[in-house]
């Protein structure tokens, strides 16, 4: 009888050490998909300060690609681009600071892009401000060979509770050898000013980057109408390793959406 019990207590052992090796790690990501005040960069910071403190139980916070001005992707002229390019970036540092900021209050990482200035370069650099005030940065490395921004030349993945996030912005979607996976990351962040005009090309990429990297895939973009450019559907969302949306924001509005990335312990 006594090997019994003890050939019983083995089984049940044997059946619960699986479940045991399933813990995981998470982290619960607001999508924060905004009508931006165009080129406004005090009225932004105004309504993300309102926003951020409307989010709770969050631990990543993302805004999307030059979220304090919007894309404003035409100008009348090259100097008058050249001017406010270097506006924007004559704020960096304040910017940091209030998204570092945001961080300590929520307890959360916010991420978000702004433009920033080197050497009379111009880069699109991705800031992820830590609650504990540690800030890395990204720079777009994938951009229009016409375009305003040079490129950067280091990718970054950030950690988060255990969670492994790669950084990406806009344009950089489209190249998948520059975000290949490799077991590198859990979560891959694109965030971004996509217009409404390429809106399918926007949802089929975040769901093929998710399933040739066998990886989550958060997209986040602004949504409403530039006056002096194009429109913007948003569409932010969360696709799962498999392809499937599982969070997504409503289209062509201010919107927030949430989603728990789960993956197992390592």
């Amino acid at each position: 009888m006594k090997h019994t019990f003890i050939t019983i207590i083995t089984i049940l052992m044997a059946t619960l050490m699986p479940h045991a090796a399933m813990a995981q790690d998470s982290c619960r990501v607001a999508l924060v998909q905004p009508v931006p005040h165009w080129g406004d960069i005090d009225s932004n910071l105004l309504m993300y300060d309102s926003i951020v403190s409307g989010i709770h139980d969050a631990r990543l916070i993302v805004f999307p690609e030059l979220f304090v001005t919007g894309c404003e992707m035409r100008k009348q002229d090259k100097a008058q681009a050249t001017a406010a390019k270097q506006a924007t970036a004559s704020q960096f540092d304040h910017i940091t600071s209030r998204m570092a900021g945001w961080a300590k209050r929520s307890g959360a990482v916010v991420i978000g892009s702004t433009i920033y200035a080197s050497e009379d370069k111009f880069f699109n650099r991705l800031i992820a401000a830590y609650p504990d005030g540690r800030l890395y940065f990204y720079d777009k490395h994938n951009c229009f060979k016409k375009g305003s921004f040079s490129p950067g030349k280091e990718d970054l993945i950030i950690d988060i509770d255990g969670i492994r996030f790669s950084t990406y912005i806009c344009y950089d979607l489209r190249f998948p050898e520059w975000s290949r996976n490799d077991g590198r990351y859990h979560a891959a962040i694109y965030i971004a000013n996509w217009p409404d005009s390429r809106r399918d090309d926007w949802q089929r990429l975040l769901k093929e980057r998710s399933l040739e990297n066998n990886a989550y895939v958060i997209g986040v973009n602004c949504a409403g109408d530039d006056p002096l450019g194009p429109s913007y559907a948003g569409d932010s969302r969360v696709v799962s390793p498999q392809g499937e949306v599982v969070s997504q924001c409503r289209p062509y509005t201010s919107d927030i959406c949430y989603f728990t990335i789960l993956v197992e312990k390592e």
